[in-house]
């Protein structure tokens, strides 16, 4: 049941961020008069990545590797949250999107191996499993309708990565995108300098 609920916060997660950006980015408020975007994710526990990537490895008591290719889309705002409430919905989260253009939305989601999601995702969502270089399943599917991403998940260094991008940019960001990025996850302390710099 707990499984169940981390899955369902995760979708309805990506759908509430999803509509306040695109809310935001097809607003017909001048620019100059317009609440900075970045505020709205201040208040609901978004940080700078390097804040909540240290937060989070403090809080899990090791590193946290991170991929360092990012989707060929670009983005305006990127962000990072750590969820700690010591049970089993505790995770990292990276956010990017683009302010002008909502589609462009893309998050990373790192939990630790003991509290993974399992089945995820479901079996009826499952498109296609690829092996990774090093012989790890990932498993590449989509989240349910109506606010549709497509999902790359799969097992690193103890870790669950779950990324998920916007369907509606498929033409940018196929299973293969997915998969470089997977591919990218680096286990030394120098990825973390190449994943701001985009």
């Amino acid at each position: 049941m707990r499984r169940f609920l981390a899955f369902f916060v995760l979708c309805l997660l990506a759908f509430l961020n999803a509509s306040v950006l695109e809310a935001f980015a097809k607003t017909d408020t001048p620019d100059h008069e317009r609440r900075p975007l970045e505020d709205s994710y201040f208040e609901i526990g978004y940080k700078s990545l390097d804040l909540a990537l240290k937060e989070c490895e403090k809080h899990f008591g090791r590193e946290l590797p991170l991929p360092f290719v990012l989707p060929p889309v670009a983005f305006t705002h990127h962000f990072g949250r750590c969820h700690h409430s010591n049970d089993v919905n505790d995770h990292f989260e990276i956010e990017y999107i683009n302010e002008k253009q909502a589609i462009n939305h893309y998050m990373i989601q790192v939990k630790p191996l003991a509290n993974k999601l399992e089945d995820f995702p479901r079996k009826n969502d499952i498109i296609q499993i690829y092996k990774l270089k090093d012989g790890t399943k990932a498993v590449f599917g989509t989240t349910p309708s109506p606010r549709s991403f497509y999902l790359l998940v799969f097992e690193r260094a103890g870790w669950q990565y779950i990324l998920s991008i916007d369907k509606r940019i498929e033409d940018k960001a196929s299973a293969n995108v997915l998969i470089d990025i997977a591919e990218s996850v680096n286990l030394t302390p120098n990825s973390r300098k190449l994943l701001h710099t985009h």
